[in-house]
């Protein structure tokens, strides 16, 4: 019986880059996701990035998923953070929406689909790519 590899997770352009600055920073990472907990472990690890956060809390284990803002709460109170002192960054609407209503700074990086209007009404920040995210100037953003 052959045992199959699991090829690499492709990292969006500048994921590691942004993860290090984080790491230079001190910053205290969790991953606040809509996926099972068990897939995004997986996940992560096939990336080679799951070491880099202090926690996953997937959407198995809170009640209500995105965007009820359930999921990003558990992640802060896992750091020992108060979600008003968090940036949360995100893709998709839903994300965006959930990370708002927790209190967070946010930004997003549209992955296919671009801001509504209404969406943009939120305030968040919104950036092309993950590259831009460590030159952001957040003076007045927060």
């Amino acid at each position: 019986m052959a045992v199959s590899q699991a090829s690499p997770v492709p990292l969006k352009e500048g994921a590691i880059a942004l993860l290090d600055a984080m790491a230079r920073l001190g910053l205290p990472l969790a991953i606040a996701t809509s996926s099972d907990t068990a897939h995004a472990l997986e996940k992560l690890r096939q990336a080679g990035v799951l070491e880099r956060f202090r926690a996953v809390i997937g959407a198995d284990q809170v009640q209500r998923p995105k965007p009820d803002p359930s999921v990003y709460l558990k992640a802060a109170a896992s750091l020992g953070a108060d979600p008003r002192a968090c940036l949360a960054l995100e893709d998709s609407e839903y994300g965006v929406r959930a990370a708002h209503a927790a209190g967070m700074t946010v930004i997003q990086v549209p992955d296919l689909i671009q801001p509504t209007t209404e969406l943009r009404a939120l305030g968040h920040i919104v950036l092309a790519s993950l590259k831009d995210v460590v030159g952001y100037s957040f003076t007045g953003a927060c």
